[in-house]
């Protein structure tokens, strides 16, 4: 490893290697280590090598909390190293902000970030360019009211800015793009157990792709939340959305009008934990189009005993572009990944995961898939509170 990358790397995880303070401040910081190996890293159906690697990561959170307000910085880096094929190297870096204040029937909250990575790791859930490593830039800024109507009553008004960038990126697929959220939710609770709420969404996506790709979707959804139990709860919303995408160089249009989806349930027994979500939603995406996802995810825990937990997890959905007659994006994307975590002492855990994804992509018929295990040592750095900084 370089010297100025393990500079970085040492800055950022002894900036807060415990509790600046007590009471209203606090920090928590860990590292860890994870070895890689990879036999399709890409997810490429092109001729490739399996890949071996190392990533030393670390985070830090820190911040003030009081009785009406809290404010947090959080930070994170990841080193990896790769060896078997050239070009995959790379630094990912995140830093963010986030404040909330509280009065006796609003709550304001703001959150700022920024991420920089590769896309070898962005672009899974979106467009699924992976096959070409570039540096990826993505910021976030956040805004949030939330009102108590009444007692069972209440009102959320958010809005929400991406703006996300790819460095040397001509000719591989990949576009900038901005992305814009206004939502509205008003939820109401009928009881302790059932929440029934409406939700209204307004979105503006821009690409800076060739055609200068812009989609306009409004969506309104409804829903009902409700607990069976303490250890049984479900959910289940839906709507409509419309979508029109405009294309400046070609001077065309299209529009589109759909579905939207939510259903969840979560199960809870004396030593394992299950949840399964079926959803359809709307994604932006660095393929230079907004894209409607259809999305079931699976997940079970189980805590073998106070040391040992495992886990499996799976996910399988389907892309597709807001414009139904671009079929150039609509590809499906399957993975499945078991888990096992050993807590060796009080502040180290040890992880081992083996993790099988797949992807084809309707216009061409290709598909690829890829095997990945990898062993990780984590330490926590312990948490030390002491009187208030001020």
């Amino acid at each position: 490893m370089r010297p100025d990358r393990l500079g970085v790397f040492i800055g950022l995880v002894i900036t807060f290697p415990c509790t600046v303070t007590a009471g209203q401040w606090y920090s928590e910081s860990s590292a860890s280590l994870r070895s890689v190996y990879d036999d399709n890293i890409r997810l490429t159906s092109r001729e490739h090598d399996a890949v071996v690697g190392m990533v030393l990561a670390g985070k830090m959170k820190a911040g003030r909390r009081t009785e009406t307000s809290n404010i947090n910085l959080k930070g994170g880096a990841k080193l990896k190293t790769y060896s078997g094929e050239d070009g995959l190297d790379t630094n990912d870096f995140d830093f963010g902000i986030d404040a909330t204040h509280r009065t006796e029937r609003d709550t304001f909250t703001a959150d700022a970030a920024i991420k920089l990575d590769s896309t070898l790791t962005s672009e899974t859930q979106s467009s699924g360019f992976m096959h070409s490593r570039k540096r990826r830039i993505k910021k976030n800024f956040a805004l949030a009211w939330t009102r108590t109507l009444s007692e069972r009553t209440s009102l959320k008004l958010s809005y929400n800015h991406t703006d996300a960038k790819y460095r040397n990126a001509r000719n591989t697929g990949l576009s900038n793009y901005t992305y814009q959220v206004i939502d509205a939710l008003l939820s109401y609770s009928l009881s302790q157990k059932t929440l029934v709420y409406s939700a209204l969404s307004s979105s503006l996506y821009k690409g800076s792709n060739v055609a200068k790709t812009k989609t306009r979707d409004l969506g309104f959804t409804v829903g009902i939340n409700y607990d069976f139990s303490e250890t049984f709860s479900a959910g289940i919303s839906g709507g409509l959305r419309h979508a029109d995408t405009e294309y400046k160089t070609a001077r065309s249009d299209n529009k589109d009008t759909g579905y939207l989806l939510n259903a969840n349930i979560k199960r809870s027994f004396e030593q394992t934990t299950v949840s399964s979500v079926l959803s359809r939603y709307v994604l932006p995406s660095g393929g230079g189009a907004l894209l409607v996802t259809d999305k079931l995810t699976a997940e079970v825990d189980y805590q073998v005993d106070e040391r040992l937990s495992l886990q499996l997890v799976s996910e399988i959905y389907r892309n597709s572009s807001t414009d139904e007659d671009d079929e150039s994006r609509d590809r499906v994307f399957f993975s499945i990944q078991p888990k096992a975590r050993w807590k060796v002492a009080r502040w180290w855990l040890i992880e081992g995961s083996y993790r099988y994804r797949r992807q084809r992509y309707d216009s061409t018929g290709q598909t690829a898939d890829s095997n990945m295990v990898f062993l990780s040592a984590r330490y926590v750095w312990p948490q030390k509170p002491t009187a208030g900084l001020w």
